[in-house]
C-alpha cells in the first residue's frame, strides 16, 4: 500500500486532504508533521511514496526543500498542492524536482486523478495551468542551454559586465587585454542572443549570476 506524507502549514487544509484520500483511495497517510525537521524525519522513518506539499511554506524555500527531499529519497513522488497559480513559480519547483501541480480549487475527482497520475510516475500539471507551465519550462530550458554554452572565462566576463565593469576594468581584473575582452563579449552576445551590454546584464541577473 502506497504511503502519503502531507506537508501543509494549514491544519484545515491538511484535514481536507486526508478526508478526500481516505474516502476515494486505499492510500495510507503518514502521521502529521508541522515543521521542516519533522518532515525530514518522517521522510526517513515512514518512507512515503508520495508527498503532497504546499508551495508556500513558513521560513522555508520550497525549491530548496524539494532538493533536500530529493537528496534523502530520489524516488519519492512530490505533488505540489497550492492556491498559487504563478506559472513561473510552478515551473521552477518542477525544475527543482516536483512531479506535478494540483490546484487547491480543484474538485476531489481532479485531485485524486492528479495524485494517481503522479504515483504512476507521470508528470501531471492540472489544467488550465499545463500549457503556461510547459511554455515557461521550455523558456527556462532554452536559457539554461545558453548558459551551458558559455566557457568559464565567458561566464566570468558576463558576471563582471553585469556588475557594471568597463572593458578596461575587466581586462585588469582578469589580467587579459581589452581586445581579448571585446572578443569574448562578441562570443557571449552571440551565444546568449543579445546585442549589447545592457541586455547581457539583464540576462545575467535574470539567470541569477549576480544578486541585486
Amino acid at each position: 500500500m502506497a504511503r502519503v506524507l502531507i506537508i501543509d502549514p494549514h491544519p484545515v487544509t491538511k484535514e481536507g486532504i486526508k478526508k478526500v484520500i481516505l474516502q476515494h483511495t486505499n492510500l495510507e497517510i503518514c502521521p502529521d508533521v508541522t515543521t521542516h525537521d519533522e518532515s525530514m524525519l518522517s521522510l526517513q522513518k515512514n518512507k512515503p511514496d508520495l508527498i503532497i506539499m504546499e508551495m508556500i511554506l513558513k521560513r522555508t524555500d520550497a525549491g530548496e526543500f524539494i532538493r533536500e527531499i530529493r537528496s534523502v529519497n530520489k524516488n519519492v513522488k512530490i505533488a505540489l498542492f497550492s492556491s498559487c497559480d504563478n506559472a513561473k513559480d510552478i515551473s521552477r519547483l518542477i525544475d527543482c524536482g516536483a512531479n506535478g501541480y494540483l490546484s487547491k480549487y480543484s474538485s476531489a475527482e481532479d485531485f485524486i486523478k492528479g495524485i494517481s497520475h503522479i504515483l504512476k510516475q507521470k508528470k501531471y500539471i492540472q489544467e488550465p495551468f499545463s500549457t503556461k507551465v510547459r511554455f515557461d519550462m521550455a523558456l527556462q530550458k532554452n536559457e539554461r542551454e545558453k548558459l551551458n554554452s558559455l566557457t568559464k572565462r565567458e561566464m566570468d566576463i558576463l558576471t563582471l559586465v553585469s556588475e557594471g565593469l568597463l572593458n578596461k576594468e575587466i581586462a585588469n581584473d582578469l589580467n587579459i587585454t581589452e581586445r581579448t575582452v571585446k572578443n569574448h563579449l562578441s562570443s557571449i552576445f552571440k551565444k546568449i542572443e543579445v546585442s549589447d551590454r545592457t541586455q547581457a546584464a539583464v540576462f545575467a541577473i535574470k539567470n541569477h549570476l549576480v544578486k541585486i
